[in-house]
């Protein structure tokens, strides 16, 4: 044990408890309880409280790179003072894996937050008795009032949307595939109006190649087709040139070569055609090609076997 923490225990908050893995609940934090939890190393501190004139939780969160997020909620006498919204706004948040660690407190830690714990329950598919029995762990007077019970088994989830991916620990063994949730019809079956956002990656998927709200010097989508097709237009035109070029640079090392055999005279070149582009005489032509008496007879003129097959 180190002596700063016996000089200055850890003192975790009134009602302090861990829900899932990076997920904890409890009380007010007070300025003693604050080294305790900066060994959670928290991210987001939602408080549902009716309002914060303590300026010192604020400080300690600005100062640890906190995100508080302060949602109004009065305290109750022997009612719910919370709505299916407030409920669905701090699911969305405790569910979100880029909000965690995150920790959720009200006032005392007890009615408040032990019903929006009771909700996440029912989310993740909890019997009844499991959800109420873990209540009543955090409740000084061992009871659930009937307003508590009624509103925990009506609440459907109105306007709650789930981020996307959502926390491993909701629904363990179960994916979220094509932007559904993993129930039958994508259907909670005990929360049904419960959504989930699209993810980044299909969103960016959906968008057009052209935008239909564009300027003046941006092209249309008919602009934009046309001139795809004149580019190809005018590749295939390139292939098609370059390879006639290739053949006709293939025939004419040919001539050339047979005219080296014959001991002809190297033609010149033409310097616009090109350096293998020659101009062959009309007198070669004749001893080089078959006459059209020949191949009505099938007979060339004498010549050697060998220039022949070349």
């Amino acid at each position: 044990m180190n002596v700063a923490d016996i000089i200055d225990p850890l003192i975790p908050p009134y009602r302090f408890e861990r829900v899932q893995n990076r997920l904890y609940r409890g009380g007010y934090p007070k300025p003693r309880n604050f080294r305790f939890l900066r060994r959670q190393r928290l991210k987001t501190l939602v408080s549902l409280i009716p309002s914060d004139r303590d300026t010192q939780l604020s400080d300690y969160c600005r100062d640890e790179n906190i995100d508080r997020i302060c949602i109004p909620v009065d305290s109750p006498n022997e009612n719910v003072t919370l709505t299916d919204e407030i409920v669905s706004q701090c699911l969305e948040l405790m569910t979100d894996p880029s909000r965690s660690p995150l920790y959720i407190h009200c006032l005392d830690g007890s009615n408040v937050t032990g019903v929006v714990v009771m909700c996440l329950r029912k989310l993740q598919l909890w019997r009844v008795s499991s959800l109420q029995n873990e209540y009543l762990r955090f409740e000084q007077d061992g009871e659930i009032i009937p307003e508590e019970s009624e509103f925990v088994e009506t609440y459907t989830g109105k306007g709650l949307v789930l981020p996307n991916p959502t926390a491993p620990w909701l629904w363990p063994g179960r994916s979220c595939d094509d932007d559904k949730l993993p129930f039958k019809n994508g259907v909670h079956p005990v929360v049904p109006q419960t959504r989930i956002r699209a993810r980044e990656s299909e969103i960016c998927k959906a968008e057009p190649m052209c935008s239909l709200s564009r300027s003046a010097t941006e092209p249309s989508l008919s602009e934009c087709t046309s001139g795809s097709r004149n580019q190809h237009a005018e590749s295939d035109t390139w292939s098609s040139s370059q390879l006639i070029g290739s053949e006709q640079q293939g025939a004419e090392l040919d001539v050339l070569r047979m005219c080296h055999e014959q001991g002809s005279k190297d033609p010149e070149p033409r310097p616009e055609l090109g350096a293998l582009h020659v101009s062959i005489s009309t007198s070669v032509l004749p001893e080089l090609m078959p006459t059209h008496a020949d191949r009505q007879t099938g007979d060339r003129k004498s010549r050697p076997q060998s220039e022949i097959h070349n």
